[in-house]
């Protein structure tokens, strides 16, 4: 005994297609709609401050904010910084201390900021980044990260960190590391 051959044939499905193309070219818009105008929260152009610290700023007031100090030495008890500088020589015992001041950092509630630090080589990729998982109840508002600076691991040239703020650029600024002759 033969089974019958079952055929879809277009009438069966005529009377959905103008629904589905309907559906299909609203979700289509919408996918367009989303992917094209970004939802970043920050501004595309950044500003340059006063001490060299490139900021993008958020769209929103009381958004947070950052500002990146650099130096080559710290007290490690009272957290002075002290040699602050853009220019560093690479020595053995040199090392690069870089300070985020966070400014709003409630701004975005209580939950903890995914917060990365990620220095630049001169080749402009990274070669160190450190995670911090920062709780905006916490009464310290700096975040820090050091490098050492060895003469035989570092190229001369300009470097820079970046911080990241879940995944989102908010602040970058250089420095330049110098070989002695």
């Amino acid at each position: 005994m033969r089974k019958p051959i079952v055929r879809y044939g277009r009438r069966r499905f005529a009377r959905f297609s103008p629904l589905l193309l309907l559906v299909l070219s609203l979700t289509t818009l919408v996918f367009l709609q989303v992917t094209s105008s970004g939802c970043s929260s920050r501004s595309e152009t950044p500003t340059l401050t006063a001490d060299s610290t490139l900021i993008r700023a958020a769209k929103e007031p009381g958004g947070i904010e950052a500002s990146i100090t650099f130096c080559g030495k710290s007290e490690t008890k009272s957290g002075r910084r002290r040699a602050v500088s853009d220019v560093f020589t690479a020595d053995d015992d040199a090392k690069v201390y870089a300070y985020v001041d966070l400014e709003n950092q409630s701004g975005l509630g209580d939950r903890p900021l995914d917060v990365h630090l990620v220095w630049i080589g001169p080749d402009e990729s990274s070669f160190f980044t450190k995670r911090i998982e920062y709780t905006p109840s916490d009464s310290a508002s700096t975040l820090s990260s050091r490098i050492s600076l060895p003469a035989d691991r570092r190229d001369p040239g300009s470097y820079s960190l970046r911080v990241y703020v879940f995944r989102e650029l908010i602040a970058e600024r250089a420095f330049e590391v110098l070989h002695t002759s």
